[in-house]
């Protein structure tokens, strides 16, 4: 499923939405891929803001502490792999918290994580910069994205799969579907 975001508070939306609809599912992991300033933490700010407790939660890039836990219902951990090798494991505190809870994993540069660790249920998004004359500035600053983005969403698994299709009609409803754009 391809979708056009015009703005930051469209990536956010995106976010919440999936927030919403995985909260009431047992996917329990979304990857997000994009570059350097794509948009990755500004959708797992709508996700946690979408939650019980979301409203206590400072979301920032993990970047440097390669995992942020978020007070809310569930808790949320948002990881990021980027200054690990590829071939990586979680770090084992992660790996804890996964064992003993039943948290949601926002995972940013999870193509660094080693294959056999992946989970096998989980959403995939894909944020890319749409390029074009039609596109606009997301974000005041120019360290970020310059154009709208495009979202794709894949799902991993049976139970991602079921989640995705029962999402898709209000997606489709919110969003631009990229043949459309």
């Amino acid at each position: 499923m391809h979708l056009v975001l015009k703005s930051p508070e469209d990536t956010m939306e995106l976010g919440a939405m999936l927030a919403r609809a995985m909260s009431a599912s047992s996917v329990r992991n979304l990857y997000l891929f994009a570059d350097l300033g794509g948009g990755k933490t500004t959708l797992a700010r709508g996700f946690v803001s979408a939650l019980p407790g979301g409203d206590c939660a400072e979301v920032a890039s993990p970047s440097f502490t390669l995992c942020n836990v978020y007070p809310t219902r569930p808790e949320v951990l948002h990881a990021d792999l980027y200054r690990l090798s590829e071939g990586a494991s979680l770090p084992e505190e992660m790996e804890e918290m996964l064992e003993e809870g039943d948290p949601f994993l926002l995972l940013e540069w999870p193509q660094y994580l080693a294959p056999g660790r992946q989970a096998e249920e989980r959403l995939d998004v894909t944020l890319r910069p749409v390029d074009g004359d039609g596109a606009k500035a997301l974000d005041n600053s120019d360290k970020s994205c310059k154009a709208f983005r495009l979202a794709s969403i894949e799902a991993r698994g049976e139970k991602a799969a079921a989640l995705l299709q029962g999402l898709r009609p209000a997606l489709q409803m919110r969003f631009l579907p990229a043949d459309e754009a």
